[in-house]
């Protein structure tokens, strides 16, 4: 009984870490957060088509863009989804998201809908 005891509370911890061990189990990690706290500004599919983005100025960041995918690196998304990006509508979420789930959505962002290989695959 003990040890059960012991093992539902360390599970979650394990299974936090073995997702970003596994760049499968971190995307998905990432599609949940993106689909909970980005999609609402971003759109589903990362292109800015959201209901919000027509009330935001300026409007969010299209991600399926020739021009985001030529700015955007990877350290320059994990800082502005880390410290927010001043005059626009995207708030720091170092408080909400711990910088493994930051780096996650990241990683979903940039492999799933920029379409970019994540480190390591190049």
């Amino acid at each position: 009984m003990i040890q059960a005891i012991a093992l539902l509370m360390i599970l979650p911890g394990l299974l936090v870490a073995s997702s970003h061990q596994n760049p499968k189990l971190a995307l998905g990690l990432g599609k949940t957060i993106y689909q909970k706290q980005c999609k609402v500004c971003h759109g589903v599919q990362g292109n800015a088509k959201s209901f919000a983005a027509n009330a935001l100025y300026p409007p969010p960041r299209n991600f399926t863009s020739a021009k985001s995918k030529n700015e955007l690196s990877r350290q320059r998304m994990i800082r502005s989804v880390t410290k927010g990006r001043p005059g626009t509508a995207m708030m720091p979420w170092e408080k909400n998201l711990t910088a493994k789930e930051i780096q996650a959505v990241v990683d979903y962002i940039w492999h799933r809908l920029m379409h970019r290989a994540l480190p390591g695959e190049e």
